[in-house]
C-alpha cells in the first residue's frame, strides 16, 4: 500500500522497513502535529468535514521497559536529572535509556497495568485521529477531555459535538463544553447528589 501510494513500481525494491520509523523519529511532536493539521486542512478542502463531532477516550498502553516499582522510577527519574545519569558506566553519553515516563495504573487491582496512557480523539464521520497525547498510565482520562477537545480543531470550523464515555463525566468538562460552545455528548452517570433522569439514561 504504501508503494502503490507512493508510486514506486512493484517490481523494485522496497525501501528498507525501518525507512518511515527512522524519519518520524527525527520530527519533533510540534512538527507531527503541523504535519497532521495540514492533511486533515485538505481533507477539508476536498470537501470531508471533520468538526461535525468528536469521540474522546483513552487506552493503556504497555511499556516496553521491565516493571518497577513507583518508588525505584522516582529514584531514577532524579538520578536522570544529574550530569552523572546521562552517562554509561564507561563514562560515555547513554544511548539508550529505560522508559521513565511509564507507571502503575492499578484501576483493576486483579490486573495491574505498566504502562503509559494514550488520549485520542477521534472524528466521528470517518475516524481521522485528531489529538494524542501519552502520559503515565496513572494520570487521570477525564483531566485530557479538554486538550484533547481544543488539539481536535484543525481548520477555522468550530468544533459541534464532543462524546466521551461517564468517565469523563463531571462539572469541570461539561462548563468547558458550555463555555466554548460545543454541544455535551458525554455520557450521564449517578452522582451522590442526583440520580439519572429518565431522559439523560
Amino acid at each position: 500500500s504504501f508503494k502503490r501510494f507512493l508510486g514506486l513500481s512493484f517490481d523494485r525494491p522496497s525501501p528498507d522497513h525501518s525507512t518511515f520509523s527512522r524519519f518520524r523519529s527525527r520530527l519533533s511532536k510540534n512538527a507531527m502535529d503541523q504535519i497532521n493539521s495540514e492533511i486533515l486542512r485538505q481533507f477539508e478542502r476536498q470537501g470531508l468535514t471533520i468538526n461535525e463531532g468528536i469521540a474522546i477516550d483513552a487506552r493503556l498502553v504497555k511499556s516496553a521497559s521491565r516493571p518497577i516499582s513507583n518508588d525505584k522510577i522516582k529514584e531514577l527519574r532524579e538520578k536522570s536529572q544529574t550530569p552523572e545519569g546521562k552517562l554509561d558506566k564507561n563514562g560515555k553519553p547513554k544511548k539508550f535509556t529505560r522508559d521513565l515516563e511509564s507507571d502503575w495504573n492499578a484501576k483493576d487491582e486483579n490486573n495491574p497495568h505498566y504502562g503509559l496512557k494514550e488520549h485520542t480523539s477521534v472524528d466521528t464521520q470517518h475516524g481521522f485521529v485528531l489529538a494524542t497525547t501519552l502520559t503515565p498510565a496513572s494520570e487521570s482520562d477525564t483531566h485530557y477531555f479538554p486538550y484533547c477537545t481544543v488539539f481536535s480543531r484543525h481548520t477555522k470550523q468550530p468544533i459541534k459535538k464532543a462524546y466521551a464515555d461517564k468517565g469523563y463525566f463531571g462539572e469541570p468538562n461539561r462548563n468547558f463544553l458550555a463555555e466554548n460552545k460545543i454541544e455535551d455528548g458525554i455520557m450521564r452517570k449517578d452522582t451522590t447528589t442526583a440520580k439519572l433522569t429518565e431522559y439523560e439514561i
